[in-house]
């Protein structure tokens, strides 16, 4: 199960967001729930975004220096 909520810039809600994706790797399931955010917030017309993650593996895996191979097909 993946999750996320959005908040505007004055950190009100903006809308709660989760989904079923069946079995995967915790990388897997912190990645897909940031895309499903950034997804979302794309389709309602936000032109900037701040992702907070506590997953520094999804944050390097991000930023493109995670240092080993993953077979994430995210």
């Amino acid at each position: 199960m993946i999750g996320g909520i959005l908040r505007d810039k004055y950190r009100s809600w903006v809308i709660g967001y989760n989904q079923l994706v069946g079995t995967c790797s915790v990388l897997d399931v912190e990645l897909w729930g940031i895309f499903e955010g950034v997804t979302i917030v794309m389709d309602k017309g936000f032109d900037r975004i701040l992702i907070i993650s506590d997953s520094q593996e999804a944050v390097k895996a991000i930023q493109g220096s995670v240092t080993k191979m993953s077979n994430s097909a995210l």
